[in-house]
């Protein structure tokens, strides 16, 4: 599979006239509940080869999608991927802890830039989940499959923005056991399985955990952008 991923890439970068310097998998199958419906979730980060769409007033698209019954790729161009990590966008920290790289970064597409700021990406997990919880899940049919992907999402961010806490909540091992048992159904397209008492505690603990966030203002550090140009300018070999 992933020759035949490499090759869409490529073909990417032929049809688009871009170079693609970092590609790798995201959603379901990188965080373990990937069932035999789920697709390739394929992220990229590319430059433009024509250096002078960058010199120009106008703007230009910076994203670009590919999409097929298997295969949903979309990859941002580095001006915009610079312009994310310089906010520390919690997406493109998810692309660069990808355990499934395709094509690796070797050119150190972020080096010398700071790190990604804790406390933002705590509050971009947190405001997520919340709206995913509110907007799909609650109300709904707690066994219907898209709505369990919603759930596996909230998860996801609620365990996300635990990891970066100073005092992370608890996590029981009954509610472990019973997300576990949730991702596996999942995983076996089997949700009609799933007992009452563990989809109770499930959405319950997901209540818990969201109406337990210590919410604060934060001053994140201030940050150069002038070590963001210079950075973008290398990449596209303007210095």
């Amino acid at each position: 599979m992933k020759k035949q991923i490499l090759e869409k890439l490529h073909d990417l970068e032929v049809n688009e006239n871009i170079t693609i310097l970092y590609a790798v998998e995201s959603g379901s199958r990188t965080h373990g509940y990937a069932n035999e419906d789920s697709d390739y979730d394929i992220k990229f980060i590319y430059k433009l080869n024509d250096i002078s769409k960058y010199l120009v007033l106008d703007n230009f698209c910076d994203v670009i999608q590919n999409e097929d019954e298997l295969f949903d790729l979309m990859g941002w161009d580095i001006k915009k991927a610079l312009n994310l990590h310089f906010k520390s966008n919690a997406s493109l920290y998810e692309w660069l802890n990808s355990p499934v790289v395709y094509i690796p970064d070797e050119i150190g597409l972020f080096r010398d830039l700071p790190e990604f700021n804790r406390e933002t990406l705590r509050h971009q997990y947190y405001g997520q989940a919340i709206k995913t919880n509110r907007k799909y899940i609650v109300g709904s049919d707690l066994r219907d499959r898209k709505i369990v992907k919603k759930t596996l999402y909230v998860i996801r961010c609620n365990m996300a923005w635990i990891e970066l806490s100073e005092n992370p909540p608890q996590v029981s091992d009954e509610v472990s056991e019973a997300i576990s048992k949730l991702r596996k159904n999942y995983m076996n397209l089997t949700l009609d399985e799933i007992a009452d008492e563990d989809l109770d505690l499930v959405h319950t603990w997901i209540e818990d955990v969201l109406n337990g966030f210590e919410k604060s203002k934060f001053k994140a550090p201030k940050r150069d952008i002038e070590d963001y140009n210079v950075r973008f300018q290398e990449i596209i070999c303007l210095i």
